[in-house]
């Protein structure tokens, strides 16, 4: 029998309640398993699993819907720091065997991880958390960013009274250097199947001839219904006669370049669960018919965006001031965005350049104000400062490779004006971008290459104002502003083919906000009533993310 059928039939007999307490769940180890069936490393790492609070830490994101296999990864993750290791796939397995026994995930995965740990032989005497006490943090509420409520998010930082969260799952804002979270191991495809060698004295010389003969003809056929194909699109093999039939300009893939994970039907959703210190945020895929899937498992994930091949999420990892985490969409594998501790070891939402070799991002630094904007690379290298001012607000988007739009406040107060303005990834000097509106406040830009056009929304100014409002459009250039959307909405961003926009949609007197997109073809557009995303997931709404942000 296998530790973790042992392990589920001690919890059926104890009851769940044996693994609250770590003295009381060595003892029942000791009583119930016998000499041979785990060895003293095995049981300390279970019951370190325990002292530690990774069980409970894992149990109570399952229970809020997130992904068994993402969830068990985070807490795995996070154990091994706790237990001064950097073998991560060993917390994994004794995570996944303990919540198997508790009946929360399937027997798969604790063979997953096993695959993946080897045995756990080595004898670990239980070890102290070596990390200090989590430190207060803002309330969840405060970093999903309500649009009714100004805190801190796309455009403003700010301070908060604090309460007492769960510990983050990457590296501390306290420490010098973070460390990396382990990525994801991802399972080696099975070998290709070989046929077997038939011994030459069983083969039939006429059978030998006849599948040659099969085999040429079968290869001369093929040529010449490639040659077909060829002439017929023009010599270019992806073309699509139903496509130039429809006089629509199409979006063909380069097929040297894998496809996207992320459907461009899907957004990427930040939802707060739960209530106080137990509130968890943590990041769906949702799609526009409804459906929707946990990505990450919490406690307190936020401001996701997603890579132009729709292949790589970054997310902020509170508590605040945020770390920028990089998580691959297939293997579920993250990582820190920039490894290192640097000037962006804490930053807000960045934005992806339009050939994704770039990040533009406001950079904050342990003081949780802005230092000012920095580009690096995708993968974290080399953070320039490019705009050296600490009124910038918001997260910047690309309008070409080299140039970005952003938003910067005229002073230091909260509800100072916010202009735009055009920055360079060579640190120019930035120029005013004029969107011309001059009444209202504006905010939320976002860039759609395939619409040609930049989005914001224009909302009522004063000390008192919510970001609510229009939706509006402008060229690259700043001309012909127009107005998209009427209505209470916060947080737009493009889809992915610049038809439609991602929205939330505000009831000011019930202080809500529900997802939705506006289709900018539906007829009657500005004022058509938006769609709303029927069956989201449970809790409350943050700012989503649609196309490459």
């Amino acid at each position: 029998m296998s530790l973790h059928d042992s392990l589920r039939e001690l919890v059926a007999v104890r009851g769940a309640g044996v693994v609250d307490e770590a003295e009381e769940f060595r003892g029942a180890l000791d009583d119930f398993l016998a000499e041979d069936e785990a060895t003293v490393g095995e049981i300390n790492l279970l019951v370190d699993a325990v002292r530690l609070g990774a069980v409970r830490r894992v149990l109570d994101v399952l229970d809020h819907g997130a992904a068994p296999e993402a969830a068990v990864r985070e807490a795995g993750a996070a154990l091994a720091r706790d237990r001064g290791t950097d073998d991560p796939a060993r917390s994994c397995w004794a995570l996944a065997a303990l919540c198997f026994a508790l009946g929360k995930v399937d027997e798969e995965l604790v063979r997953l991880f096993r695959a993946d740990a080897g045995t756990v032989s080595a004898p670990q005497p239980p070890t102290a958390p070596h990390g200090r006490a989590p430190a207060p943090v803002d309330p969840p509420q405060d970093v999903t960013d309500r649009a009714h409520t100004p805190v801190l998010g796309e455009d403003s930082v700010s301070s908060r009274p604090t309460s007492t969260m769960p510990p983050d799952l990457g590296p501390h804002s306290t420490s010098p250097k973070p460390t990396p979270p382990e990525t994801a191991a991802v399972q080696q495809p099975a070998p290709p199947y070989v046929p077997p060698v038939i011994p030459e004295e069983r083969r039939s010389s006429k059978a030998g001839v006849f599948l040659l003969v099969v085999l040429v003809a079968l290869i001369l056929g093929g040529l010449v219904a490639a040659g077909f194909i060829l002439l017929r699109s023009g010599d270019d093999p992806t073309a699509s006669d139903d496509a130039s039939d429809s006089g629509e300009p199409t979006r063909t893939r380069d097929p040297k370049k894998p496809d996207p994970v992320l459907s461009d039907d899907e957004m990427l959703v930040p939802y707060r669960v739960g209530e106080g210190a137990d509130a968890v945020s943590m990041i769906y895929a949702v799609n526009i018919d409804g459906t929707s899937r946990p990505i990450t498992g919490g406690p307190v994930h936020v401001l996701p965006t997603v890579s132009p091949d729709r292949r790589t999420m970054t997310f902020g990892q509170g508590p605040v001031p945020f770390v920028q985490i990089r998580w691959d969409l297939e293997s579920a594998g993250f990582e820190p965005f920039f490894p290192d501790a640097g000037p962006c070891a804490h930053a807000l939402r960045p934005g992806w350049s339009l050939d994704g070799e770039q990040v533009a991002l406001v950079c904050t630094g342990n003081d949780k104000e802005p230092d000012g904007i920095f580009v690096a690379g995708a993968d974290g290298s080399d953070p320039q400062l490019v705009v050296d001012d600490p009124l910038v607000a918001g997260s910047p988007t690309w309008v070409s490779d080299t140039e970005f739009i952003f938003g910067l406040k005229e002073s230091d107060a909260d509800d100072a004006p916010v202009s735009f303005w055009r920055g360079y990834a060579d640190g120019r000097s930035a120029e005013p971008f004029d969107v011309g509106v001059s009444e209202g406040q504006v905010s939320h830009v976002d860039w759609s290459p395939e619409a040609e056009k930049l989005l914001f929304l224009v909302s009522s100014a004063g000390p008192d104002a919510d970001q609510v409002g229009s939706v509006w459009t402008v060229n690259a250039d700043g001309s012909d502003p127009q107005v998209v959307a009427n209505g209470l909405y916060a947080h737009p961003v493009w889809s992915p083919d610049g038809r439609s926009i991602g929205v939330t949609v505000v009831d000011l007197e019930a202080e809500t906000e529900v997802l939705g997109y506006v289709d900018l073809d539906d007829a009657g557009a500005p004022d058509a009533a938006p769609h709303i995303i029927e069956n989201p997931p449970a809790g409350e709404v943050g700012i989503p993310v649609w196309g490459t942000r």
